[in-house]
Parts: C-alpha cells; structure tokens; sequence
C-alpha cells in the first residue's frame, strides 16, 4: 500500500503484532485450523533501499517490481541494487504488478487507473478504468486477482478489468483486513497484510486461509537496515519452472529467497 495520515496510522502500529485480528472468530464457523508455516531465508540478494514496493512479479523470465510515492515499473535483478531499466509513472501511485505471460498488468492506489504493457522491453498498451482502490494484483485462471485494503478480494476479466466475482477472506470465520500485495500460485494466493509480519495463504473459491505464514525472520533481519514506518514487509514473488519463492518489504535493502516450513509446535 501506501502512506497513511500520522493520525490514522498511530492506531495500526500493532497490526503486525499477532497473527490474528482481533475480532472474535465466529464460533459457528466451519473453516479448517489454518496451517502454520515459517518464512525460513535461504538466500539474501541486493535490493534497492529507496524503493517503496507495491508489486514483485516475474514476467518472460525477468523480475519486475512496481513502486509507490515516486513510482515507477522496473526490471530488476538478483545480483545488483540499481534497477536494469525503468519507466516513471508521474502523477500517479503505482500499486500491484501481474503478469499473463504475454502482458504486465500494473494497478494504482486511488487513481482508479489499470495500466497495460506489453513487450520484451514494456510500453504501454492502454489504460483502464476501474471504481476503487488498487493494491495487490496477481493472475489467476484467466482473470486478475484484486485487494484493495478490504477481506474482499475481487476477480476481473483482464480484457476491460470489469468484476467477475468476489470472495471474503476469513479466518475461522474472522474477516481478514488490510490484504495487500498477491501473488497468485496453483494452491492459493499469497498476501501480504499491511504492516503485519506474516503472509497468509487463501482459498480461491472459498476465501478461507488455508495458512498464516510467519515471516517475522525476515522483518528482523532488516531491524536497524531498513528505517522509517513504512519500511514493511511487502513483496511476494514465485518464480515459474523453478518454484522459488522471494518476499522483501518497501525501502528494504534486502530481497529474500525464503522456504516455508512447518511452523515448530508450541
């Protein structure tokens, strides 16, 4: 996502303190125990400080990242800070990044605007508009996977972007807030929770979270690296034919290869 008024964002400095919401799980529920898993880092690569990342998606073999504030689209690399190439986005803020395999599908944060690139260097094909806010995009099926800081997470035909369908995300029965940056893979899609320390792993058809994954490993490892309140975790990349799997955060200096495992029992 984005910066917050000081206001606002003074009453969501412990979101990333528990796992769960804090509201309570509706006792009738018939969601399954969601799994727990860990974020354990298996490599640590370069990644630029000043970039505030909205989007981390792998496109036509080469790593893109989508940035706020002064954003941008960027192909970026393992091996070096600097971005390969970039294109500026004045006047707007970039959010989520997807990719068709043939197409980038870029969103931004209030400006109600999808932009479309096309290319082995990208251009860009056209806008659309859509009604709301943008803040993780992935692409699932043939459609666009949605959040816009909601449980909601929406489902759009890539052709117009208009909604095909929508689903709630729970825990237990408990409305899951703030979901923000996806990635779409065969058994769910990945999100980030805004200023949380885990991603959580959702059912397509049913929104139910199939497992909460602590990644909190990670978020230590850029204590005193990464500075200011919206140095937070958010970034999900999984790399096709290989299955790697990468998280970094906005203004991080790091990106991390990172394998999930069984979370230790209590």
């Amino acid at each position: 996502m984005h910066r917050m008024p000081w206001s606002l964002s003074l009453s969501l400095l412990c979101l990333g303190c528990a796992p769960a919401q804090r509201q309570t799980p509706d006792a009738g529920s018939s969601e399954a125990v969601p799994q727990r898993l860990v974020a354990r880092i298996v490599h640590t690569y370069p990644h630029d400080p000043t970039a505030f990342t909205q989007g981390l998606q792998f496109h036509q073999g080469q790593l893109y990242e989508s940035t706020g504030e002064k954003g941008d689209l960027r192909r970026i690399s393992l091996e070096q800070t600097a971005p390969l190439w970039t294109q500026a986005l004045p006047g707007v803020f970039p959010e989520g990044l997807a990719s068709d395999g043939e197409r980038l599908y870029q969103l931004t944060w209030q400006d109600e605007t999808l932009f479309v690139w096309s290319g082995a260097t990208p251009v860009q094909e056209k806008q659309v508009a859509y009604k709301g806010e943008g803040w993780g995009l992935c692409f699932w099926q043939g459609q666009l996977v949605r959040s816009d800081g909601t449980s909601t997470l929406r489902f759009h035909d890539p052709k117009d972007f208009h909604v095909k369908s929508q689903v709630k995300v729970t825990l237990q029965g408990t409305p899951q807030e703030m979901l923000n940056e996806l990635e779409c893979a065969e058994d769910g899609v990945y999100a980030n929770v805004w200023h949380a320390n885990h991603v959580l792993k959702i059912d397509y058809a049913t929104g139910h979270v199939l497992a909460v994954i602590d990644a909190s490993a990670l978020v230590q490892a850029e204590r005193g690296r990464a500075r200011g309140y919206e140095a937070v975790l958010n970034g999900i990349a999984l790399e096709p034919g290989t299955g790697r799997l990468f998280f970094t955060g906005k203004l991080w200096p790091d990106l991390f290869e990172v394998k999930l495992e069984p979370a230790a029992t209590p």
